[in-house]
C-alpha cells in the first residue's frame, strides 16, 4: 500500500496537464500563446493567466522578413471575458525582437498581435467587443450597469469612447441617393453632404461645395438610379457628370420651398392689390346692421396732413431706390455667370438675401412699414359684432376687454 504523500503527489501530476490544457481553451489565439500557469484570488473573486509567446520567430511589420533574434522581453497585463463569477485577467509575456535585414530602416519591433489586442490597448479585443454590444444595445449609464453585474466595471465616458471607436457597418451600394449642402461654420466655405437614403446613413462628407467633387464620387457606385438634389446648379452639373442614367428628383422639403418662394415673389408685386382687397373685405365687413348711419372708423387724433403724406411718400420713395440699385447689379452680375458667394461681399448683402433677390424678376416695390395688430387680433371676433352694434367708443371697449383679461 502506497503512503499518502504519494498518492497525493500522483494525483496533482495527473491533475494539473488536464486543468491547463482545460483553461488554455479558452484564451484566446491558442496557436501562438501558451498557457503556462494560473493563480486564483477567492477573495477576490479573480483569476490570473500567465502567457507566453511560443513562436520562434515572427516577421517585421515593415520588410516581413522573418526573424529569430530576441531583443528584450516584457509583461503586459489584459483584462478578458470573465469565466462564471471570476474576473479574468491575463499576464501576457512578450517579446521585443531585432530585424536583421540591413535595407529595413526598422531596427526593433514589438511582438504585437492584433487578433489577442490592438496596440497599448489594456483589454482584449474580445472584451472591447462584448462592451461595445452592450453600449450599442443599451447606451452609456444603462450598458455600464449592466457590465458592472458581470465583474467587468467601466465608466460610461469609456463606453461612449470604445463606441466611436468601433467600426460602423459596411455601407451597402445606393440607389437612392441624396446631395444637401452643410457649413463647417457660419460663413461662406460649404461642403456636400451624401446620404443614402434607403438606409438613412451618410455616406461621405465632401469638403467643397463644386460640380467637379460631387461627379468624381458619383463616378464610383454604378448602381445609381434616383438622385434627390437641392435647388443649386452645382448639384445639376454634378448629376449629369458623374451619373448620366440617374435620374434627378427635388425632396419634398425643397418642393414646398419652391412653391412658397414662388407665392411670395408674386404676392410682393401685387402689394396695391392685396391693399385694395383689404380695405374691400374690411369694408364689406364692417356696415352695421339694419338701416341706421354707418358710423366712421377711428382714425387716430390727429388725421395726417397734406405736407405729412407728401413726406411719408418720399420716405418710401428713397426706400425703394436704395433697393433698386443693388437688385439691378445683383441680376447683372448673375446673367454674366457670378457666383451668389462672389455676388455678396462687395455689395455688402448677405448670401440668403442675395439669393431672395434673384427669385424675384423685379425689385420690391415700395410700402409702408405696417403694425403688427397682434394685440388686436385675438379680440377680433368680439369687437366686429360690437362695432356693428354701434359700440365704436373706445375707452368703454377697452374697459370691457380688461374686464374679460
Amino acid at each position: 500500500m502506497l503512503p499518502v504523500d504519494t498518492i497525493q503527489e500522483e494525483e496533482r501530476a495527473c491533475l494539473s496537464p488536464p486543468v491547463l490544457a482545460l483553461l488554455a481553451r479558452f484564451c484566446p489565439e491558442r496557436t501562438a500563446r501558451s498557457l503556462e500557469a494560473w493563480h486564483g484570488d477567492e477573495a477576490a473573486a479573480a483569476l490570473t493567466l500567465h502567457v507566453t509567446a511560443t513562436q520562434a520567430s515572427v516577421p517585421c511589420p515593415l520588410c516581413h522578413v522573418q526573424t529569430p533574434r530576441v531583443h528584450s522581453r516584457s509583461t503586459r497585463t489584459l483584462a478578458d471575458l470573465p469565466w462564471g463569477a471570476y474576473a479574468v485577467r491575463g499576464q501576457l509575456r512578450g517579446r521585443t525582437f531585432f530585424c536583421d535585414h540591413p535595407p529595413c530602416p526598422r531596427q526593433i519591433f514589438p511582438d504585437r498581435r492584433p487578433p489577442v489586442a490592438a496596440p497599448w490597448a489594456r483589454r482584449t479585443t474580445r472584451l472591447s467587443q462584448r462592451l461595445s454590444a452592450c453600449g450599442v444595445a443599451l447606451g452609456g449609464e444603462a450598458g455600464v450597469r449592466l457590465v458592472a453585474r458581470v465583474r467587468r466595471p467601466i465608466s460610461p465616458t469609456t463606453l461612449r469612447r470604445l463606441l466611436r471607436a468601433a467600426p460602423g457597418p459596411a455601407a451597402a451600394a445606393p440607389q437612392v441617393l441624396g446631395v444637401d449642402a452643410w457649413a463647417w461654420r457660419r460663413g461662406p466655405r460649404d461642403g456636400t453632404l451624401l446620404v443614402n437614403l434607403e438606409h438613412h446613413q451618410v455616406l461621405a462628407l465632401l469638403p467643397a461645395r463644386s460640380a467637379e467633387r460631387v461627379a468624381a464620387w458619383r463616378a464610383q457606385p454604378p448602381t445609381l438610379r434616383v438622385v434627390c438634389r437641392d435647388r443649386r446648379a452645382l448639384d445639376a452639373a454634378g448629376i449629369r457628370r458623374g451619373a448620366p442614367p440617374a435620374v434627378p428628383v427635388v425632396d419634398r422639403f425643397h418642393r414646398v420651398k419652391n412653391r412658397r418662394d414662388a407665392v411670395e415673389a408674386f404676392l410682393h408685386g401685387q402689394r396695391p392689390a392685396l391693399q385694395a382687397a383689404a380695405a374691400h373685405t374690411a369694408q364689406a365687413l364692417t356696415p352695421m346692421a339694419g338701416s341706421g348711419s354707418v358710423t366712421a372708423r377711428y382714425r387716430g387724433r390727429r388725421p395726417c396732413s397734406h405736407v405729412a403724406q407728401q413726406r411719408l411718400e418720399a420716405e418710401q420713395q428713397q426706400w425703394h431706390a436704395a433697393w433698386v440699385t443693388p437688385s439691378e447689379a445683383i441680376h447683372t452680375l448673375h446673367a454674366a455667370g457670378t457666383p451668389v458667394t462672389t455676388i455678396a461681399p462687395p455689395l455688402g448683402l448677405s448670401r440668403p438675401t442675395v439669393s431672395a433677390s434673384l427669385r424675384r424678376a423685379t425689385p420690391p416695390s415700395p410700402r409702408r412699414p405696417q403694425r403688427s395688430g397682434q394685440v388686436w387680433r385675438p379680440w377680433m371676433p368680439y369687437l366686429m359684432p360690437r362695432w356693428r352694434e354701434g359700440a365704436t367708443d373706445r375707452r368703454p371697449r377697452w374697459r370691457e376687454m380688461r374686464a374679460r383679461g
